[in-house]
């Protein structure tokens, strides 16, 4: 049996934000602590607003957002990655996007996150949102990631059906167009046809290891018929298959299979900025 309880502070001050992306974060979170606790227990949401001490300031206020459980917690290491996507202690049951996806809301919000947690005791997880963002030093809580000023038409090409779904999720959630190819074929004849209907990819994200048509294949033929798109490769065994491949040089950004999201977050923003409308 799971006990929810409230804890709601009056009067909190508006923050500026999409109320269905706050929405869809707090669900998550909701959603995690129920996981963690297979044997029921004390799920308690809270909100409050104190007052923060900054150095050669005034103080400033902060409307906090806590989602605190009584489950299993997590040791250090699962709590040093949880953020991160793909990554999950739920096996065949999880994507690992849910916490990803709350840490993308908060960076979007200007707003930083706390995980306290212990094993046995139970995890609560703190969404610090800045009444003023434009002035407010909780930003600076949250790593400064470089991300790309548009949408971006990003083409995945991977024959993993279940990583195919949690990267077009995690890059939705990111706000870009994505196409999902299920194989190195599908995805030459994908990124052809986006070119010949003028409607063409601004990158190519392609796992390497692939049946039939790998992902140098891909790349090779993305270079034949245009020579400046943007290509990430994923792969699960490192750099070193690609660094004793004489194909180094057709592609722009070597990533570990699955990506983390900073990691990947960063290789798009390096390699669309200045092109197009960026």
């Amino acid at each position: 049996m799971i006990d929810l309880r409230l804890g709601l502070a009056p009067d909190l001050l508006d923050v500026r934000g999409a109320d269905n992306e706050i929405r869809d974060a707090l669900t998550n979170l909701i959603f995690n602590a129920v996981d963690a606790m297979p044997d029921g227990g004390v799920i308690e949401v809270r909100t409050s607003m104190p007052t923060v001490p900054t150095q050669g300031s005034a103080p400033t206020r902060h409307v906090w957002l806590e989602v605190s459980d009584s489950g299993v917690g997590m040791d250090e290491e699962t709590r040093r990655r949880c953020l991160e996507p793909f990554f999950t202690t739920k096996g065949e049951r999880g994507t690992g996007l849910g916490l990803a996806m709350v840490y993308g809301m908060a960076q979007r919000h200007g707003c930083a996150l706390e995980i306290d947690s212990k094993p046995g005791v139970g995890t609560t997880i703190r969404l610090i949102f800045p009444v003023n963002s434009a002035t407010s030093p909780s930003t600076a809580r949250v790593p400064v990631l470089q991300i790309p000023t548009r949408s971006l038409r990003i083409l995945v090409v991977d024959d993993d059906p279940v990583l195919n779904e949690s990267l077009r999720d995690t890059l939705q959630q990111e706000g870009h167009h994505v196409t999902v190819a299920g194989g190195g074929q599908a995805g030459i004849d994908a990124f052809t046809i986006a070119r010949q209907i003028h409607e063409p990819f601004d990158i190519v994200i392609t796992d390497l290891g692939m049946p039939n048509v790998d992902g140098r294949q891909v790349a090779d033929s993305v270079r034949a018929i245009t020579p400046d798109t943007p290509i990430i490769m994923l792969t699960g065994w490192g750099q070193q298959p690609l660094a004793d491949s004489e194909r180094t040089p057709q592609v722009d950004r070597l990533l570990s299979k699955p990506p983390r999201l900073h990691e990947l977050r960063t290789a798009l923003a390096e390699l669309t900025t200045g092109r197009g409308d960026l």
